[in-house]
């Protein structure tokens, strides 16, 4: 073989070893990346809630007999303290009289003992009673003092247990519910669920509760402020407050109830009223902004391509608010120096080698 032929053989090899690469750079593709912005910008959230008022009870009375006296009605208003009705009781009347008898029979009982008691010392000085005798008069007096208090706790128990015959507000309050009419006949310490007789609620001051689903509760703190409407009060806001939290997510609705505190001074809201709150929050930590046009949905998930060491790699993101021509996503893969693949092509395969080439360049 001449040395020209040499040559000639030595150009082909070359030129065959070298198509691998260039086929290789010819697969590689150029993308365009765009970096994603941290989301910044807040979000009003409305959830549906009720008013609850802040306090409220069933009244009951402990003391048993005829209602001698009805004193308020549904709607009134009522103050701590105030006297909502009064109960003849005679049976309670009667046992606090002799009570009181015992009380005084008792002190008599003491009084003797004790005189008993220190005449026994003398006695006992001067041999005319046993050593037995004198202590024995001791103990009956220590027995009567004790039999003396024993009497004035029944007669205090009763006395306590006559004043339930005058029925009470508990607090200022609205009277929602009635359960008897004067003349009745009701039964203290009664076990039946129905023997209250009123029902009264605190709504000077009401609670909104609403159902908030985890990615709002999770936000919220207390003291943060909230807007509250109600359709049947058309231009009127209201001001409330978080003010606790169950804690605890349901297992069937997946949310966690949230209270509101909500001012009612003038009494124009009633408790059992349907409205919306609305939070302005800010977004969840780790939500960026991405183009639209830089999602891929395939079969029910959402992912983004992303440039990761010179190849292609999918990130499973979930959408947010819907900007236009930017979108909301939360994932923990994104960081702000992610470079994100705008319009990724059909054909891209996680791992396919590409080059960058930044959006504006």
């Amino acid at each position: 073989m001449n040395s020209a032929t040499s040559l000639r053989l030595s150009v082909v090899l070359s030129l065959l070893a070298a198509v691998p690469a260039l086929v290789a750079q010819d697969n590689r593709t150029t993308v365009r990346t765009v970096a994603p912005s941290t989301a910044t910008a807040s979000r009003v959230y409305q959830i549906p809630g009720r008013t609850e008022p802040y306090e409220a009870v069933s009244v009951y009375t402990r003391a048993t007999g005829i209602v001698r006296e009805r004193k308020f009605d549904i709607g009134d208003m009522v103050r701590a303290g105030d006297v909502l009705a009064t109960v003849d009781a005679p049976e309670i009347d009667r046992a606090v009289e002799s009570a009181r008898a015992a009380v005084d029979q008792a002190i008599a009982r003491e009084k003797n003992a004790r005189v008993l008691a220190g005449r026994s010392t003398n006695l006992l000085g001067a041999r005319a009673i046993s050593l037995e005798e004198s202590e024995q008069r001791t103990t009956t007096a220590t027995e009567t003092e004790a039999a003396v208090r024993a009497a004035r706790a029944e007669l205090a128990r009763l006395e306590e247990l006559q004043k339930f015959a005058t029925v009470r507000a508990p607090f200022d309050a609205v009277v929602s519910a009635r359960n008897f009419d004067r003349g009745d006949h009701v039964r203290g310490d009664a076990a039946a669920t129905d023997g209250w007789l009123y029902r009264v609620a605190r709504i000077d001051r009401l609670r909104f509760a609403i159902n908030a689903s985890p990615d709002i509760a999770l936000r919220l703190a207390v003291g943060a402020e909230a807007t509250v409407r109600f359709n049947e009060m058309p231009g009127r806001v209201f001001t409330a407050q978080v003010a606790r939290f169950s804690r605890v997510f349901d297992t069937a609705s997946g949310t966690m109830r949230v209270e509101l505190l909500l001012e009612n001074p003038d009494f124009i809201l009633p408790a059992g009223l349907t409205g919306t709150a609305a939070f302005e929050l800010a977004p969840s930590p780790g939500t960026f902004v991405v183009p639209t046009n830089t999602l891929v949905v395939d079969r029910g998930r959402t992912t983004i391509a992303v440039v990761n060491g010179g190849r292609v790699a999918f990130s499973e993101v979930r959408p947010g608010r819907n900007l236009g021509p930017s979108i909301e996503v939360t994932s923990g893969a994104l960081a702000a120096d992610t470079a994100v693949i705008v319009n990724p092509n059909a054909m891209l395969r996680a791992g396919d080698p590409v080059d960058v080439l930044p959006m504006g360049k």
